[in-house]
């Protein structure tokens, strides 16, 4: 039964990220200079996320405030956005049924207001956050019906960010059932639109649901692929805040990997960062994750001492409201470091709220640490009673992994117990679902070469669409070169016969600007590629370029076109080719006539 606790201590935190690079005083300031009501909205629904946990009843008077100016706008669009973001403040704090329900209530109301008034896209958005609350509250088919009501309203769409989020909502809920592949097609469709819009939120997403899918597989190296993505691109939009969670997501990657040393590393950067921006209030999330890298790495003892050092961890729990989780923690650890009867103290003042306000999951997890509890208190009959709980639990989640768990440690409890007979019935239990999961191995295999083949594919595709570009642009390339010098000739041909001066000023004055403006145009794309696209550089460059270049285009044009409207030798040449030409024409004419 040795399977850690992970402390839930770190929820209502990370949803603070939805403020972006705004924090709490920037954004009043900003509220206070609001001139619209889109706007209005917008500020009040990143202020009342950014209350979620830390004052929860200023969290719902923001909330309620974009309520009533959108109700006052008359404004659809914008009453269907307040209703979403209400929604979305309480999904990212679900540590609580209560919240969950919430959000699902606000979820059916942007869905009817958005079907009424026919706003496909908010209704596909709505369909998306239902789907996102029931895979919450356990209810995953009811979820894939969402998502896919959400992508056959976004397939009609011609907004991107509609349809990556019901792509991503259907890739998620494809995975909350466990079918991996068509989750990663799903993400795959999303990362398409996404790499071509290029917008900062859009690829974020996707990398992050990319990460998180690799992952779930176990391919570490891939899902830091996508973390160390998401780097690369909040140093360039200068999203340092979102950086600070991107650093955890990366040490929880190298965590399960049993890189602990590397994992730490990356949960102190996020620390650090968090203290360079004067971001004290993230900083709990990191410390969550730390004391459960303690605890998973079996350093229970440190774990503990650092959680208790860290008392602003425990003040935030509790003004949260979620003072039940705080005490399970408690309970998780003490029993960890063997001392039972404080264990005992703090599993049974966190019993009530766990039973009457958290989702199943969060019930599996309490159900079991609380059996493990009682097992090394040599209380079968209740470890047992416990286990029995967690064990349903795992059925309606429909997780093989949490059931197997649950049937080795009541066959271990029936042993100690002497009822050999519910033993081996939990024990042919075991090792059918253990049998389930290696043959899950074996499909993930596949499924692993299914996708390696997958992203062959796409790479070939993407291949074949740069060379196709590539043999477009060589065939205009050459097509301008030919101009250019079809120009030059005609410019040339002006010189030899007689032409007027100003006809061949107006050929010269285009032959040169082609002709420089093509080698501005091949420089393009060597400017970008040294500057890696910085405007400074890109703008220092073209400045130093045109100042060489204007002055030689200005000096050439002038010193050939006077040249040419001079006609001295080319003059001279045409006359003798006429003369010897239409001499030689006039005598075959004399001699044919004789």
């Amino acid at each position: 039964m040795k399977r850690v606790f992970l402390l839930l201590c770190t929820l209502g935190v990370s949803y603070l990220l939805t403020a972006q690079t705004h924090l709490e005083d920037s954004l009043k300031r900003e509220l206070g200079k609001a001139a619209n009501d889109a706007d209005k909205i917008k500020l009040l629904a990143d202020l009342s996320q950014y209350y979620m946990g830390l004052d929860n009843a200023l969290a719902d008077r923001y909330g309620n405030q974009m309520l009533e100016i959108a109700e006052m706008s008359r404004n659809r669009e914008l009453m269907v956005r307040a209703y979403l973001s209400n929604a979305r403040r309480f999904y990212e704090f679900s540590g609580s049924q209560d919240a969950v329900v919430k959000g699902l209530d606000f979820s059916n109301k942007a869905l009817e207001l958005a079907k009424n008034n026919g706003l496909d896209d908010y209704a596909a958005l709505a369909y998306v956050y239902l789907s996102r609350g029931n895979r919450a509250i356990g209810e995953v088919d009811k979820a894939l019906n969402f998502s896919n009501l959400a992508v056959a309203l976004a397939a009609n769409s011609k907004n991107d960010s509609v349809k990556v989020m019901s792509w991503l909502s259907l890739g998620t809920t494809y995975m909350a059932k466990n079918e991996k592949l068509l989750a990663f097609r799903n993400y795959l469709l999303a990362l398409d639109v996404a790499e071509q819009d290029k917008r900062y939120a859009l690829l974020r997403s996707v990398y992050s649901n990319l990460s998180g899918f690799y992952h779930t597989l176990n391919d570490y190296e891939k899902a830091k692929d996508f973390e160390f993505k998401k780097v690369h691109l909040q140093r360039a939009n200068n999203k340092l805040y979102d950086l600070l969670e991107t650093y955890n997501s990366i040490g929880t990657i190298y965590r399960s990997a049993k890189q602990f040393d590397l994992a730490e590393k990356f949960y102190e950067n996020s620390i650090a960062l968090a203290d360079t921006l004067k971001f004290d209030v993230f900083k709990l999330n990191t410390y969550g994750h730390l004391v459960n890298l303690y605890l998973i790495n079996n350093q229970f003892e440190k774990g503990l001492a650092y959680f208790k050092s860290h008392k602003e961890m425990e003040e935030f729990i509790r003004k949260a409201g979620l003072d039940y989780f705080l005490y399970q923690s408690y309970g998780a650890m003490y029993t960890f470091v063997n001392k039972l009867d404080s264990a005992l103290y703090y599993f049974k003042l966190a019993e009530p709220g766990i039973e009457a306000r958290v989702t199943k999951t969060n019930k599996y997890w309490f159900y079991s640490s609380y059996a493990y509890y009682f097992r090394k208190r040599g209380d079968y009959d209740n470890a047992i009673a416990y286990l029995l709980k967690a064990k349903q639990l795992s059925t309606d989640i429909g997780s093989l992994d949490y059931l197997q768990i649950a049937a080795q440690n009541l066959d271990s409890l029936y042993q100690f117990k002497g009822d050999f007979k519910k033993a081996h019935l939990y024990s042919s239990l075991y090792y059918q679902y253990k049998d389930s999961l290696q043959k899950l191995a074996k499909e993930k295999d596949l499924l692993s070469l299914e996708i390696d083949n997958e992203n062959r594919r796409k790479e070939r595709e993407a291949r074949q669409k740069e060379a196709e570009l590539t043999r477009s642009h060589n065939i205009q390339y050459m097509g301008i070169v030919i101009a250019i010098a079809a120009i030059f000739i005609l410019l040339v041909m002006a010189g030899i016969f007689r032409v007027s001066k100003t006809t061949i000023k107006i050929l010269g004055f285009f032959a040169f600007i082609f002709f420089f403006e093509f080698i501005i145009l091949l420089a393009d794309h060597k400017i970008h590629d040294w500057t890696h696209g910085e405007p400074w550089k890109v703008m220092a460059i073209k400045i130093l370029l045109i100042a060489l270049l204007l002055p030689l285009h200005h000096w050439l044009e002038e010193k050939v076109i006077h040249y040419l409207t001079s006609q001295h030798l080319l003059l001279a040449k045409g006359r003798n080719l006429y003369d010897k030409w239409f001499r030689k024409k006039k005598v075959q004419t004399s001699l044919e006539n004789v």
